[in-house]
């Protein structure tokens, strides 16, 4: 990635505290419920957007949820954790402030429908990958993306002018520009100091292998970009037709079968997924 990109990181805007303490939390094995619940009830904005979401469509549940600790206990800490990410993420880069919110709209629902089919996947295959775990490496896989489009977005429509011109891949297209979004996302990661399987899931989803430290994660990872994309749920900004890597459903032990049972899976949740988006995406 050219070095001016890496440059350009340093220039973007202080976090909000609120999102530094969520992102703290991540790489704090010691954190626990009762710290979330303290960062959460002293930010209104974020108790309330919490409890709308705990009482969505996305939950179902049948009794309503009326405190942030309800909503702590009925959800688990994995998974309010989660919401406070994506709510605090998506508040701070929020699609309103780049120059196509529709664009970047799209481009949050498709993170979060990685996200679902991440955990998904981590449901199903393994009980080496944590669920939640797999869903925040969903939710930020493309970190890179939204960081381009938020500060670059000249450099996004340089990469699809050139695969247009060129006949290049969107890949093809990134590396040629020096501009690849896994190399972006994962230099925010490391300077945000996220844990090592979250910043190689942003940087080398694109790039399986069985050396990777995190293969499993990063290949289940890649597995719901391609699963979010055949649902056309959200744009991630590359138009080529989705694929899966050769060395994908083998890390993952799976077959073409699993992998058409997942994409219905995936498929049965888009109502939820899209009412959950759109809850997060209200200011």
């Amino acid at each position: 990635m050219q070095q001016r990109f890496l440059n350009g990181i340093r220039y973007i805007p202080t976090l909000p505290n609120i999102l530094a303490k969520i992102l703290a939390l991540l790489n704090d094995p010691r954190s626990s419920a009762r710290q979330l619940e303290e960062i959460i009830t002293y930010d209104q904005a974020l108790s309330t957007k919490v409890l709308t979401i705990a009482n969505s469509a996305y939950y179902g549940f049948r009794h309503e949820i009326l405190t942030v600790r309800r909503a702590v206990v009925a959800l688990g800490y994995e998974e309010i954790r989660n919401i406070c990410l994506g709510a605090s993420l998506m508040g701070f880069l929020h699609p309103s402030t780049f120059r196509d919110g529709q664009q970047a709209e799209l481009l949050w629902l498709h993170s979060l429908a990685v996200a679902e089919g991440a955990r998904l996947l981590a449901e199903a295959v393994s009980q080496d990958m944590e669920p939640e775990v797999a869903f925040t490496a969903g939710l930020i896989h493309d970190l890179g993306k939204v960081i381009l489009a938020a500060f670059f977005p000249e450099e996004i429509d340089a990469v699809l002018e050139l695969m247009e011109s060129q006949n290049l891949s969107f890949r093809q297209a990134e590396t040629a520009l020096g501009v690849e979004h896994t190399a972006v996302g994962q230099a925010l990661c490391q300077k945000w100091d996220l844990p090592p399987q979250l910043v190689e899931a942003v940087g080398k989803h694109h790039e399986l292998s069985s050396e990777l430290e995190f293969p499993r994660l990063t290949a289940a990872v890649h597995v719901a970009d391609f699963l979010a994309r055949q649902a056309v749920m959200g744009h991630s900004i590359n138009p080529d037709p989705p694929q899966v890597q050769v060395a994908a459903l083998p890390l993952l032990d799976a077959d073409e079968e699993a992998l058409e049972s997942w994409q219905r899976q995936l498929s049965s949740r888009r109502e939820a997924v899209i009412a959950l988006w759109q809850t997060l995406l209200q200011e």
